[in-house]
């Protein structure tokens, strides 16, 4: 009968459930991640300046005999080795590490000698590690030299197999050798590289002097020491690096200007540490492409394997003074390193003073070469015992050769040697063991020399390890060996000064080069070259359809374009910032730089090549008010939005602005034919927010304001008027007569009501404009031209009558303007000696003067 199964029941489950708030998990576990990241991933150790995967890397190269004087081995095999005994993570973080510490303008003291492609100081990344080759570099071997005589603290690894190294026995100061940066959580590293020999010698003088300044130690350190050259500037910045463990300090490129007979070469063969060369050259090139400056031919990058070197053509008479400057406030020529030396100290994350540093690699030394004593005073004490052994033995050799003789096996003969001959186990170990060879006469001499080293090398050690100033010279040996062997010179240069700033005026940077300019009522604006202009068949530029012409004229890209609306407002345009179109292109509209309001009407538009001080801009609106203003006023550091420059009244707009020069009489005309002429010097000059005094006695009828010309004493010539209705006259200016302000109203021509007019164009004809092509636009959107040659003057008591040939029901629209005023430094400015200002007008009521006037935006 078959037996039954045995039932098992299996005990039950007991659940542990620990409850806990997000808060504090979050926290927990945070507080975790944070740690890691800082002790065991980011922030390198002070004592031997790597992170943990650094370190894991150059003990596997070490391990598996991937040494300096040894073939190369492909980096994929050095990577698995890492990833897999030591790193458990990506290859892709090993490999990254394993080659930046071999490229040599990132590390002042390459670790790894690497072979194939490990990047560029361009941003290139390494070729892929499955075609690289490295091994560790002569140096790297200073960083585990002694290393299996315990001379660390050993752990075991991430699955248990085997031991790494907690840090490496580094017996030269690399934290601050090669520098670092990482970030971890709420703290980031940034050490800069230094030269080692400069290290050494600091490290020297701290263990020989303890206690020395900062001051002290500046004197071997002399800062940071870039594998890219440049110079710093020992400024405070760079003090306070090593005094406070946070600094800044300026790093300045290597140039060097060129002259030639047909062009100048600005020359970079050092740029700062850490910019990418390529990201420089094309920032370069970029400010040469958009003619940001003036005078830049080309930029090259010429750099091959003898060094880098960045090469800059300038035109001949380019001012490379100023382009260098430019070049360097505005590239990365000139950049700043911000130093935060914090690296971990007896396992805790902490901002380090040079002091601090040295201290911390110094105890560091001291522990490494007392272990290292210790371990070879008692290894050399061991045989020290053996050899005393094996020359008693020699001396009692028939006794101890019977002795063996007669034992039964090796445990027999070891114990027999300890009890007949006192000798002690180890003895008697290495007696059974010993060779026969090894008893002849010269093999005593050679046990007797060797015991004499032995006792030499115990005494020494013990001395070391008894005597703190024999440690410190033992250490200070050490490091003068290493510096003598690795020692290199200073590649960046400290300077006293800072990079010189000068003030470049921004005319400077602009290329020069005549244009002809042109702006339309609509606000399209237009610059072309010469060349575009005369190879047209037209004087007028493209425009775009029912747009009225303001004026064309020749300019400088040097020049300023200031162009007034009807709401007040004012453009300032500066012409190297006009887009150059061709001369029959329509131009681009204004918005591009500012933006208009839609109801917003381009009236005016001077060039200004000088903003004199004694010129004025006069303005009059519709309503009759009037001011003046200085042109200097006008000169504008932002302009990405028009500019007030006249506060208006409800209802009110301006409707034509002119340039004053001192002296000049105004001449106000309205709508309707009445006029008024005084002299400018009745106006006070307000500031440019303020608003305007009554230019004329009254406005009846419904009449407004439509022109202002500014004459200077003396000049004659003739007005042209266009009205709206068709009428064309020509009058002669000198019937007017000079008034006060508010004075007699007088009349340049006379209405029908029954057959209105309004002025819409008023124009000064010099002696040498008596015959011009004016071109009218119609509301049918026609345009007629027509000759002042065709028409004689007019006496002001005559009626405005329709005498243009329009067709029937047209009206004029708009008259186009061929000729733009202009301020240069040529311009005749005027002053009114013992010239005395009355607050009251000639109605006898005072002005108001505005608290806007002397205000801002």
């Amino acid at each position: 009968m078959a037996k039954k199964k045995k039932i098992v029941v299996a005990p039950p489950v007991v659940e542990t459930i620990n409850e806990q708030t997000l808060e504090e998990l979050m926290g927990e576990r945070y507080a975790a991640y944070a740690k890691y990241v800082i002790q065991d991933r980011a922030i390198p150790d002070a004592r031997d300046g790597l992170k943990p995967v650094q370190r894991r890397i150059i003990y596997a190269m070490y391990h598996s005999g991937n040494l300096h004087r040894k073939p190369y081995r492909k980096c994929a095999s050095s990577v698995g080795e890492v990833m897999g005994k030591y790193h458990p993570h990506g290859d892709s973080s090993i490999y990254e590490a394993l080659a930046h510490m071999s490229q040599q303008w990132k590390y002042r003291v390459p670790l790894i000698d690497f072979q194939g492609n490990n990047g560029s100081i361009d941003g290139d990344n390494p070729a892929a590690h499955r075609y690289t080759e490295a091994r560790l570099a002569e140096i790297s071997e200073e960083l585990t030299r002694d290393i299996e005589k315990e001379t660390v603290d050993m752990q075991l690894t991430f699955d248990d197999s085997q031991l790494e190294p907690i840090v490496l026995p580094a017996r030269f100061p690399n934290l601050y050798a090669n520098g670092t940066t990482g970030i971890a959580v709420a703290l980031a590293t940034n050490i800069p590289p230094h030269n080692l020999g400069e290290l050494i010698e600091a490290t020297i003088y701290r263990l020989t002097h303890p206690k020395c300044r900062v001051e002290d130690l500046l004197e071997f350190v002399k800062g940071p020491d870039f594998p890219t050259g440049a110079s710093i500037v020992a400024d405070q910045g760079l003090k306070d690096i090593y005094e406070f463990g946070r600094g800044r300090v300026e790093i300045i490129s290597k140039m060097e200007v060129i002259h030639s007979d047909d062009m100048s070469q600005i020359i970079v063969t050092e740029i700062p540490y850490g910019v990418i060369k390529s990201k420089l050259v094309r920032d370069i090139d970029e400010i040469r492409y958009k003619k940001v400056i003036d005078g830049i031919l080309e930029v090259r990058d010429e750099s091959d394997h003898r060094g880098l070197r960045i090469a800059i053509d300038l035109r001949k008479d380019a001012n490379a003074e100023i382009i260098e400057t430019y070049l360097m406030n505005r590239t990365e020529l000139k950049s700043a390193f911000n130093a935060n030396m914090v690296a971990i100290v007896n396992g805790h994350p902490q901002t380090l003073t040079l002091i601090d540093y040295l201290d911390a690699f110094i105890a560091h030394q001291v522990d490494v070469v007392t272990r290292l004593s210790q371990f070879d005073l008692t290894k050399a004490n061991a045989r020290k015992h053996i050899v005393e052994g094996l020359i008693k033995a020699i001396s009692i050799l028939d006794e101890v050769v019977t002795t063996i003789r007669k034992s039964s096996d090796k445990a027999n003969a070891i114990e027999n040697l300890v009890n007949l001959f006192g000798f002690s186990k180890l003895q008697a170990d290495a007696i059974v063991n010993l060779q026969l060879y090894r008893l002849t006469n010269t093999d005593v001499t050679i046990l007797i020399d060797e015991r004499a080293t032995l006792n030499a090398q115990i005494e020494q050690l013990e001395a070391i390890l008894g005597d703190p100033k024999k440690l410190d010279k033992t250490i200070i040996s050490d490091l003068k060996a290493m510096a003598n062997k690795y020692g290199t010179p200073r590649q960046t240069i400290v300077i006293e000064e800072p990079f010189p700033t000068r003030v470049i005026d921004k005319r400077d940077l602009i290329s020069k080069e005549d244009v002809i300019i042109a702006i339309t009522r609509d606000g399209y604006v237009k610059r072309s070259s010469i060349k575009s202009y005369k190879s047209s068949d037209t004087a007028i530029p493209g425009m775009k359809e029912c747009d009225v012409l303001l004026g064309v004229t020749y300019a400088n890209t040097l020049d300023y374009l200031l162009a007034f609306t009807n709401l007040g407002n004012y453009i300032f345009l500066p012409v190297h910032e006009m887009f150059d179109n061709k001369w029959k292109d329509e131009g681009r509209h204004i918005n591009y730089i500012c933006t208009l309001n839609p109801d917003e009407k381009i009236l005016k538009a001077f060039l200004i090549k000088s903003f004199k001080e004694d010129v004025h801009i006069g303005f009059v609106t519709r309503n009759g008010q009037i001011k003046r203003t200085k042109l200097s006023e006008f000169l504008a550091l932002r302009y990405s939005r028009p500019l007030g420059c006249f506060r208006l009244l409800r209802d009110d707009e301006v409707v034509d602005v002119a340039i004053l020069t001192g002296n000049s009489d105004l001449l106000v005309i309205t709508e309707k034919g009445n006029a008024t002429l005084f002299n400018e010097n009745e106006l006070t000059p307000v500031g440019i927010k303020a608003g305007g005094i009554k230019a004329i006695a009254s406005l009846k009828g419904g009449d407004h304001v439509a022109a202002l010309l500014a004459y200077e004493q003396g000049e004659k010539g003739k007005i042209l008027m266009v009205t709206d209705a068709g009428h064309w006259r020509i009058f002669d200016y000198n019937y007017v007569a000079v008034t006060n302000r508010l004075g007699k109203v007088q009349y340049v021509y006379k209405t029908f009501k029954s057959e209105p007019h309004a002025l819409i164009y008023v124009r000064k004809l010099s002696k040498k404009e008596e015959q011009i092509s004016v071109k009218l636009l119609l509301d049918d959107k026609t345009v007629l031209d027509y000759s002042t040659a065709d028409f004689h003057p007019t006496p002001s008591d005559k009626y405005a009558k329709r005498n243009l040939p329009l067709p029937r029901n047209s009206n004029i629209q708009g008259v186009y303007n061929d000729t733009l005023e202009s301020v240069t430094e040529s311009t005749k400015t005027y002053q009114v000696a013992g010239e005395t200002q009355s607050a009251a007008d000639a109605n006898g009521k005072y002005e108001q003067i505005s608290i806007f006037d002397d205000m801002g935006d």
